[in-house]
Parts: structure tokens; sequence; C-alpha cells
């Protein structure tokens, strides 16, 4: 199953016929599974160059959007399991399975974070406010610190923080919010309890550019990885 889930090469032909493959497997795969998170740490050392840890978290990212679709009972995505000739062992419905499968294979995304050089936070020079935009952000975000992963995409922002318990399962609504009126910088609102994003996570965004996006605020430092 972490074969098929690598493999998925999110982006290219055919790929969302194989994340919904992939998708059904890990589904059925919850209830038998035995791995442990060791386990698939010492498979990505075996199989994933380091070169290619960006590509395992898109790929990881596009099978739990397919596994949520499944869970959804989302009519497409039956129709692509239908097309990729795998036949799920029964219809699942528990939102739970997917956190479950994070938790267990929560390595396919925090391998990314062993493999990033940590760097300490500099104060930088403001930079151009307007150049903060959701479009600006997508793709994969690790912090100076090596605790958090931020990743981009059409689906929302999914947050790997293992130490608050996000393990990237969801993909959550987010948004830049213009704050220049009244001097600041913009507000990065992710809308982690799928709420009204009154109580969002939130990070205050001095600058952003092809390499980074930083907070003096907060002094924090995005690296954008891929």
């Amino acid at each position: 199953m972490l074969t098929d889930i690598y493999t998925v090469a999110p982006s290219t032909a055919g790929s969302s016929l194989w994340a919904t493959y992939a998708a059904g497997e890990l589904l059925d795969w919850i209830d038998v599974n035995s791995v442990e998170q060791e386990d698939v740490f010492r498979w990505i050392d075996e199989n994933v160059p380091m070169e290619n840890s960006a590509e395992l978290v898109r790929a990881w990212a596009a099978v739990l959007t397919e596994a949520e679709a499944l869970m959804r009972g989302d009519e497409t995505a039956y129709d692509a399991l239908d097309d990729a000739d795998y036949t799920m062992e029964q219809p699942y419905r528990s939102t739970g399975r997917v956190k479950w499968a994070a938790w267990k294979l929560l390595p396919l995304f925090t391998q990314i974070l062993d493999r990033t050089e940590r760097t300490e936070y500099r104060y930088e020079a403001p930079g151009d406010y307007s150049a903060v935009t959701e479009e600006a952000l997508a793709g994969i975000w690790v912090d100076d610190a090596g605790t958090t992963v931020l990743l981009f995409s059409e689906d929302g922002c999914r947050i790997v923080y293992p130490a608050l318990e996000l393990l990237g399962e969801t993909a959550y609504a987010f948004r830049v919010r213009d704050r220049s009126s009244v001097g600041y910088c913009p507000a990065l609102d992710i809308d982690y309890l799928q709420n009204d994003f009154s109580t969002p996570l939130v990070y205050y965004v001095s600058g952003i550019d092809d390499t980074h996006f930083w907070s003096n605020t907060q002094n924090k430092c995005f690296r954008r990885l891929a």
C-alpha cells in the first residue's frame, strides 16, 4: 500500500485514478493494519530518496483527499474507484478512519521535517504586502523550527503540526486578510476548527517571495520546498 501511495505522482496522467485506488486500499487497510510509525520511517528510508520527499508529501495528500471523498459517499470518487478496478470491502462512513490512518502513517508527512535543515529565525524588513495572496502560497512550506508543514492547494491547507495533534488529514479553508487600512501586515487565517474563521490558526505575514514567507510579529519563517 505504501508503494501505491508513493507512486500516485499528482498532476500526471492517471494520477487521480491511482490516488483513488490507494485511498480504497487505505480504508480497507485500517481494519487489519499492524504497522507502527517506526516501520513507516524504515520503509521511507529504504524506498524514498531525500530529493523525492516533497513528492511523497504531495502523493499522501492526494490519497487523503480521495479517502475523504469516499467516506462522504461522493459519487465521482466511487466512479473513479470503479475505473481504477478496486472494490472496497464495504462502504465506510466513519470520519475517524482517515484520522486514525493519518496518525499511523504520519511519517509520510513528517519525514520532510526530518530531512529539512534547521535554521534560526532572523529579522527581515517587511516586504510588499500586496504580494501576499492565496495564489502565492500554493505549495509545501516548512517552518525553520522543523515543527510544522503547511501544504496549500486548491483543496485548502493541510497542517502537519504533531504537537497540536494536527496530522494533515483534512484540507482546511484558508484566506489572506488585508489589514493595510490600519497599517498592519496581512494575516493568513487557517480555519482548522472548520467553523466560521472565528478562531483560526493565524500567521501574520511580513513578506513573501518564491523561497519563503516570514512573520516579524511571531518570529517565524516558512521555507518553500515545492
